[in-house]
């Protein structure tokens, strides 16, 4: 099996509310898999479920063909930004990243400059935290995401706060990790044109149900953009 992640059958509940409604998905290694949907759809607590944030009521996770919950060493095979990312506010850029590598393994110190320069914030390593900005914060996340050379970068919304400069760096240094060095990626997002222009395949969220999956092939054959084809899906019943 190649698969680098699969979640089977997952559903939780937060009290009465149904946050997740029998969600199955699964990565093949080398892909980028794009969780679109809106704000309060269920993307978050997806990813949550995987890193062991939140404990489903049922269904299965399995990473790197192995059921979860797992050893901490598995989860050193991921990179990942959740949410918004937070860091050491008394510390510099380099020593949060410096520090990272504390816990995820000393041989990556040697990758901070390295990542630095690939998010574009060579110049701010010797920054305070608070020193930043929204958007470079979000760099920093992405950079910190790369220190330990993941398999599985798993990416919760990463574009928010950065520019349109920024957005497209972003873009294309995500292409570029995914085609040198085969890493797989699963990325959310409520920005639809964004993550269409990456992904190989979109798995649409609303309500906590995962209602389609399509690969982009199959989306550039159809006469319809991609928020058209999203609001056809979520407005015309398709997470009925």
């Amino acid at each position: 099996m190649d698969n680098v992640l699969e979640i089977k059958q997952l559903t939780k509940t937060f009290g009465e509310q149904l946050v997740l409604d029998d969600v199955s998905l699964s990565l093949k290694k080398g892909m980028i898999y794009g969780l679109l949907g809106a704000n309060g759809a269920g993307k978050t607590t997806i990813i949550k479920a995987i890193f062991d944030l939140v404990k489903p009521n049922s269904g299965e996770i399995y990473l790197f063909n192995e059921k979860m919950p797992q050893a901490v060493d598995q989860f050193k095979k991921l990179g990942s930004i959740i949410e918004t990312p937070v860091f050491y506010e008394n510390m510099t850029v380099e020593e949060n990243l410096l520090l990272h590598c504390d816990y995820m393994g000393e041989q990556f110190k040697v990758n901070v400059d390295k990542v630095l320069q690939d998010v574009g914030l060579s110049e701010a390593k010797g920054k305070m935290i608070d020193q930043l900005s929204l958007g470079m914060k979000q760099r920093l996340g992405l950079g910190r995401a790369l220190l330990n050379e993941p398999q599985l970068l798993i990416l919760d919304e990463p574009i928010n706060g950065l520019d349109p400069e920024g957005i497209i760096d972003f873009r294309n240094l995500i292409l570029r990790i995914n085609q040198t060095y085969g890493t797989t990626v699963l990325i959310s997002s409520h920005i639809l044109i964004e993550v269409f222009k990456i992904a190989d395949t979109i798995g649409i969220v609303a309500k906590g149900k995962l209602i389609k999956e399509v690969g982009k092939k199959e989306l550039e054959e159809m006469d319809m953009d991609i928020e058209e084809y999203y609001l056809s899906l979520v407005k015309g019943g398709g997470n009925e």
